[in-house]
This record gives C-alpha cells, structure tokens and sequence, in this order.
C-alpha cells in the first residue's frame, strides 16, 4: 500500500526533526543504495523497494540478548504496518556468521524475517553502524536515514495504551507526515560494537593503486571497460578511474557489477564474474579513502589492443550474421536473423567463435540450428524450441565457446541457422558486421551436446506487480544426463530465477539460484564438474517477474505483460547444457 499524502522532501523535512531534537543523534545522514543476499539466498536491494513507504532496518547479532528480544517485535511490528507500506529487514555484519547459523538463530526464537548477510561489511560502513541491536528507518526512494537509534528502549512521552518503543514511535510520526518528538536522553543501542574488518587490515596505512587496486580492475573490469567496449567508459587511467569512483562505489555496493552475480553458495562455477569480499573491502576503502595513487606510474594506461583474429585457428566454416544499422541513441528492439548453410553432410561442433562487427553495441547473440522450412519472415518461428534448438550464446567479452573434449553439438545437415541478436545505442550510428565460425570435429564424440529449455509460454503479468511467480518443468529426462551449464533468459521483467532437479524418488536439489537477474547481462554459467542425473529425473525452474516501477530495467510498469519476442513482452526460456552418450 502507497501511501498518497507522502510528498518529496517530507522525509528528509522529518529527519532533521529528529536529529535537532536528539543530541546522541548525527546530522540528517544520506545514505546509499545497497543490495544483499539473506539466508535463503533471496537479492534484497533497497530502491527496489520503491513502492513501500519505509523500510525499517534492525542490525541482528546471533547470541546476543538484545537481539534476541528485539526479533519477536520486529516481526509483530511488519504484521501491524505491512499495510501501510513499511518493510522490515536484519542486517548482519558479521562475516563469520553464515547463513545457516543465521537461520538457526531466527528459528530458535520462532521468527521468520529476512536478514541481510553483510559478510564485507560494506553496507554497514555506508550507514554509520555503530554497533549490533542498532535500528533505522531509511527511505527507499532517496535512501535517506530517517531514523537511527535503539529500538525496544521506552519513550518517555508514551501514551495511555503503554510506553511505545523509540523505532515505532518516530516510524507512526513518519507515515503520518508529522513531526518526530523524541527524549532528549535517548540512550546509545544496547549492542555489540562492529568490528570493522578494514581498520584491522589496513589501519592508517593508504591501499596502493599500482600494486592492490589495479590487479583487482583488471580481473574484474578492463575485459569490458576498454576503448570501444560495450561499457559505457574505459578505464584507461587512474585519473578516470577517480573520476568514476563514486559510480564505482555505487554498483559495487548494490552488486551491479561485475555483471552475472549469482548465488555462490549454490553449486561450485567455472570463471563466473564475482568480486570477493577482500576484494570489495579494497575497493570501497580506497575510494572512502579518496581513491588515491603514490608517485606517477599508472598501469592502467599500459592497454592491450583488442584481437580481432579467430583465437582458436581458421574456423571449418565462417557465416555472416546479416548487417544491422545501429542508431545513435534511443533503444533498439531484439533482432531476429537467419543464414543458409547447405551443409553437404551432418557435422558435429567443437567449437563456436565470434567476430564481433562492433563491440560498442553487440550486447548478446544467440545461436539456433534452425529448420530450413521455416520463413525468414517468421520471426517466432526462427526461435521456436519446435523449429529451433539452442547452440551458442555470445556475452562479452568472451568470443569463443569450447566444447570439452568428449562432447559436442550435431548439426543436421539439413539445418540452417538463425540469431537472437540485442543491440544496445552507443552516442554514435553505426553498422554491425558480425561473423561467427563453427568448428568441426572429425570423429563423433563421446557425448552428444542438448541445450534443454525449461519453458513456460502462457503467462501474464499485471501492471506494477513486483513479485509474480511462474514454474516450469521439463519432461523426464529418458536416459541418465550430465548437467553441463546454464543459459537463463527473460526480458526486463526477470528479478530471479532457480532451477532444480526433480529426482525420480520425488526429492529436489537446487543447481543454480540466479538471485539478482539483470536483463543487461544474459550469462552462461557453467559448473566445475558436470553433475549426473539418473533417467526418469526433470528439472524444475521458477522464475520471479518484477513489473513494477522500482524495477530499474522495466521498460514500462503499467503494461499489462504477455508472452512475446519483443523487449516489451517476456519470455520464460532458460537453457540448459546437458550431455548424452553418442549411440555407435
């Protein structure tokens, strides 16, 4: 529920209130946005939560006493103000606390409230916490911090029904646009001091850009950020990277980037994006820190120009994607291709590479050997999993797709192929001439390669809903697998998505949480190790839809949504690898 009287500028009006009236209080604080994972693996990001009126914030500690008494309050005080827009979130900083500990903790006192796992303890840093047991109530349009103080302690104005904790108090006052009056003698949180791991680990001493910061860029970012790239800036020198270090701050902090982040405790992932905590801590304690270098090298300007020839050898057969003319600016919709092949004999794949016409504005390219039936007018047809099966997906900056050794694709030779292609706008017109090269075994392999879809198509979404749920389940599986890897894909609506293997006993094993979805970055995340499933097993994937306006990639909220191929409709269709053994 929205509440209508709420204006811009009231919040922050009220926060100053507050912090005048309270000594123990600092200066009206602005915060930022933030984003975390909680025990159950579920994305929490703050603006995400656009269309409540306040999310209120209470810093969880596991075996502590005021925690522990706090927790069933907090959870009667979501029930008697859910309706009014309010969200009640745990933040745990304590990076020695897992998830199941957390869990544990919550259970033991008969509560079920999501606690935000702060293990680099970034989140905490940008709000100032202090110590465990320490409450907020932030805004989560402006990210300010209305309120920060304890919140079981009694005020001393309470009414006639009781004394009403500090945190309610000021929250009634904040929903109902009025004046926060608070005691002058407000005591601190009866908490535990954070032990803040970036004091310890670097003390006063300033981070070395060359020999710290520079490593961690150019593991995580320069394979995007260069001249040219698909990212909207290069980081070709400390003094951009400076300039930039508060957006830098920013995705980091609300787990924008690197792109691709997914749920790490759920399976074990070959070369998949992801900043480590220590990375993280570096990172934001550098730029908090002025973002600084000592003396004048700067290896970032040392670039390494793009190589634009086919890393893995002459490829057995080359196809040009057809032509598209990119537009300066404005957004441009999916782009749906076909190429003849009239290939002489059936050719099992080793290998696809991409020759990137422009790098600037190829966002992804899907791959499809395709029935030649189909017409090239058709477009749904050319993607339909009836007419088309899945081959190759291209996300920068990788430009080739290996098969392992025992396995690969069997392409017909009556098949052609046809191309899911997006292109983002980048300042400037331009043609995109990409081509891709298919590489060829000479011998069948062990393991014949099926990209298998788990697909719901009948679906609609209503206009600002924010959490709609779908399920899918693949047929049963007639033969024992090999789960290789994961392709998911929806539009601008996908917020999340898992999917699981159904075992013919009936139990369910969870193989991949994408908890925190960007319709910007389509990924293939693929396994160390491939996992076996027996015949009679299905994989089951439920998928999160988020239509509402606090979805920063929804292109339009009020749109009632059906399934389509068009970046305006949505799709349930998430791709995955699994192997088969090659019948002689």
């Amino acid at each position: 529920m929205k509440i209508s009287s709420r204006k811009p500028g009231l919040f922050g009006f009220i926060c100053l209130i507050v912090c005048a009236a309270l000594p123990s209080l600092a200066a009206a604080q602005r915060s930022t946005d933030f984003a975390l994972l909680d025990q159950h693996g579920t994305f929490h990001q703050l603006s995400r939560y656009g269309e409540s009126n306040a999310v209120v914030l209470f810093v969880q500690g596991n075996g502590e006493e005021s925690s522990r008494q706090a927790l069933p309050q907090l959870q009667a005080l979501q029930e008697r103000y859910r309706e009014q827009g309010v969200v009640v979130l745990l933040l745990n900083p304590n990076p020695t606390q897992t998830r199941t500990s957390v869990a544990q903790e919550l259970a033991s006192v008969g509560v079920e409230l999501p606690v935000l796992l702060d293990s680099a303890q970034v989140v905490a840093r940008s709000l100032q916490v202090e110590s465990t047991a320490q409450a907020y109530i932030l805004d989560p349009v402006s990210h300010d911090v209305l309120y920060t103080g304890p919140f079981s302690s009694q005020t001393a104005n309470a009414d006639s029904a009781g004394s009403i904790p500090y945190l309610e108090n000021a929250l009634i006052a904040i929903l109902a646009g009025q004046e926060v009056e608070l005691a002058a003698d407000m005591p601190s949180p009866a908490g535990t001091p954070i032990d803040y791991l970036y004091r310890s680990r670097f003390a006063d001493r300033q981070i070395s850009y060359q020999d710290e910061i520079v490593p961690i860029l150019k593991r995580r970012c320069t394979t995007c950020h260069i001249e040219d790239g698909l990212a909207p800036w290069a980081m070709v020198s400390h003094r951009m990277v400076q300039g930039w270090s508060p957006m830098i701050r920013e995705v980091l902090v609300t787990h924008r980037m690197p792109p691709g982040q997914i749920d790490m405790l759920e399976g074990e992932w070959d070369n998949v994006h992801q900043i480590s905590d220590d990375e993280l801590i570096t990172l934001v304690h550098w730029i908090d820190s002025g973002a600084r270098r000592e003396g004048d090298s700067d290896p970032l300007t040392e670039q390494v120009a793009v190589d634009d020839s086919w890393k893995l050898g002459e490829p057995d057969l080359i196809i040009d994607v057809p032509a598209e003319k990119i537009p300066a600016t404005g957004m441009v919709d999916f782009k749906i291709k076909r190429a003849d092949l009239a290939l002489e004999k059936d050719q099992w794949i080793s290998a696809v590479a991409y020759n990137v016409g422009d790098r600037s504005v190829l966002h992804s390219l899907l791959v499809f050997a395709v029935d030649p039936n189909i017409d090239q007018k058709d477009l749904v047809g050319l993607i339909d999993p009836a007419n088309a099966e899945f081959i190759s997906l291209y996300v920068p900056p990788r430009t080739e797709e290996s098969f392992a050794d025992d396995s690969g694709f069997l392409l017909r030779q009556d098949r052609d192929l046809s191309f899911k292609l997006r292109y983002v706008t980048g300042g400037r017109e331009t043609e995109d001439k990409t081509r891709i090269g298919l590489y060829f075994r000479d011998s069948a392999p062990e393991f014949s390669v099926h990209n298998v879809i788990t697909l719901n198509t009948g679906f609609n979404i209503a206009p600002g809903e924010d959490n709609h749920v779908e399920i899918a389940e693949t047929e049963p599986f007639e033969h024992d697998v090999l789960v290789e890897s994961f392709a998911p894909q929806t539009h601008t609506r996908g917020k999340s998505m898992s999917i699981s293997a159904r075992y013919p006993d009936g139990s369910e094993k969870r193989l991949i949480n994408v908890a925190n979805y960007n319709f910007n970055w389509q990924m293939n995340y693929k396994l160390q190790e491939r996992l076996s499933l027996p015949a009679g097993s299905s994989l089951v994937s439920e998928t999160v839809y988020d239509n509402s306006a606090s979805n920063p990639q929804n292109v339009d909220a009020e749109a009632q949504v059906k399934v389509g191929i068009t970046t305006y409709d949505e799709i349930f269709s998430h791709f995955v690898r699994v192997l088969e053994p090659v019948e002689n």
